[in-house]
């Protein structure tokens, strides 16, 4: 590969790092507003309030997860695990629950590796 073709192929892999880190952002925020909705108790008539942004935020979910397939599930796991750890540093506590839940769900789906497969895999290379 040429010097230039390196340096093409270095930006295209920097932009799809960037499109799969602001994909998995959008999945935490939705996993958060799940969360959140989910843990509160509201008066009676808030409840069907709070519903429909509950379906609003689910239903988003199938267009995030398009973009999501795109990576590979080593690449899936980097990124979130990289944001996990930003959230650790701010102490976001209920981002860190979606977050996990989130990785969770992506390894039920296949789309990411495990914390354990993970680590080995990076400790092998």
């Amino acid at each position: 590969m040429t010097s230039q073709g390196k340096r093409v192929s270095g930006i295209v892999k920097a932009f799809d790092d960037l499109i799969l880190g602001y994909t998995l952002k959008k999945l935490t925020e939705v996993f958060e507003e799940l969360l959140a909705v989910s843990r509160q108790h509201y008066p009676d008539n808030m409840t069907g309030v709070l519903g429909m942004a509950q379906v609003k935020a689910a239903k988003s979910i199938p267009g995030w997860l398009k973009r999501v397939k795109c990576s590979s599930p080593f690449e899936v796991t980097h990124v979130l695990i990289e944001q996990m750890n930003q959230s650790r540093k701010f102490q976001h506590g209920l981002r860190i629950e979606a977050q996990a839940v989130l990785l969770e769900a992506l390894v039920e789906a296949e789309l990411a590796m495990d914390e354990a497969s993970y680590s080995e895999f990076v400790d092998r290379n």
